[in-house]
């Protein structure tokens, strides 16, 4: 009897010992605070790409195992990788730990529809059990826009000044990443062009360039030019000062002859000839070159004279200059054979813009 009763005891503390390790333990739980599982990401505003939660775990079995994952979710596709391998929890009922994402804007760009932190932990049962809370940074679709801004030839400006949603850049690469569907404003910019301004660019769902072609404006009009005939070049004066060029290449003209009422000028050897224009309303280079090349070419032209110097009304013509072109302002002429408030001989004067 007293065998059987040892061997009876043997068997009972066998079966509490299997018991012992098939005892069944609640699954592991994550808390943290924040409550909150996702929010927003707004492009520009750095205070929504990160998130600092006060993580608690606790696992009735003891803790075996915490891993943080990072999902990024682009274009139907999911990059994985571990986060973060947090320590010091090993056997542990609880622990605590801050979770401090590290977002950067770049992270959000090229697609990326949201970014999950997943928290995983594990405990020490016979047969683990693991746990997970996800926490999302969902960010709307966004892309880049590239502006190339080129000139009439189709020549790069690297040095314009692009603003485009309240964003400026002055020196190329004009690229601006993280941009959402929608219509947007841009301005375009540079000394000596048009200005070229949109505001209704509508922003596709893609990565999009912008082609800007910027017009030459005009210059200012030049200082003024004096051309005097050549049978007064030894002595014509303006205003007092000496006037000795009988032509002038930078506008194509040259003093030819006087008329009754008129001087006439023709085309230099650099100059293929002259267009009349009724006026100087003129803002770019294109339209002087336009006009030029609908209207009618004149391998002379008559400009008005006195034989005092007076300021006319203006007289304008378009010249063709060694391929390039100018719109010219006749802005005085005289016939005078003598000496006359500083002026004498035959003297015209003109000013320029390209």
């Amino acid at each position: 009897m007293k065998r059987i009763s040892i061997l009876l005891l043997t068997v009972a503390s066998a079966v509490l010992f299997f018991s012992s390790c098939n005892k069944e333990y609640a699954e592991p739980t994550i808390t943290w605070t924040p409550d909150d599982l996702s929010h927003f990401v707004t492009i520009g505003d750095e205070d929504t790409y990160n998130k600092t939660l006060n993580v608690t775990f606790n696992a009735e079995a003891g803790i075996a195992e915490i891993q943080v994952w990072k999902h990024t979710y682009k274009m139907g596709d999911i990059e994985s990788v571990v986060w973060a391998t947090p320590t010091g929890f090993d056997g542990l009922l609880t622990f605590d730990y801050v979770l401090t994402t590290d977002n950067v804007e770049a992270d959000f760009g090229g697609g990326v529809t949201k970014i999950v932190y997943e928290v995983e932990v594990t405990d020490l049962s016979e047969t683990p059990q693991t746990k997970t809370k996800e926490y999302t940074f969902m960010v709307d679709e966004a892309y880049a826009v590239t502006f190339a801004v080129e000139d009439e030839a189709g020549n790069a400006i690297t040095d314009a000044k692009v603003t485009f949603n309240s964003v400026e850049k002055t020196a190329a690469p004009y690229v601006y990443n993280f941009i959402q569907e929608g219509t947007y404003t841009y301005t375009v910019e540079k000394a000596g062009y048009q200005t070229v301004t949109v505001t209704d660019f509508v922003m596709p769902a893609n990565d999009t360039t912008v082609t800007v072609e910027l017009v030459d404006l005009l210059s200012a009009y030049s200082d003024s030019i004096f051309i005097t005939q050549s049978t007064t070049s030894a002595y014509a004066t303006y205003n007092g000062v000496r006037v000795e060029d009988t032509e002038n290449t930078t506008i194509g003209v040259k003093y030819h002859t006087n008329t009754a009422s008129t001087i006439v000028i023709q085309p230099t050897t650099n100059c293929e000839g002259f267009v009349e224009v009724d006026n100087d309303d003129f803002t770019s280079y294109t339209e002087i070159v336009n006009a030029y090349t609908n209207g009618t070419k004149l391998d002379e032209y008559e400009l008005p004279f006195d034989y005092d110097s007076k300021a006319y009304a203006a007289k304008y013509f378009i010249a063709k200059v060694d391929g390039a072109y100018v719109l010219v302002k006749y802005i005085d002429g005289f016939v005078n054979p003598n000496a006359h408030d500083g002026n004498l001989g035959n003297v015209i004067v003109f000013r320029y813009k390209n």
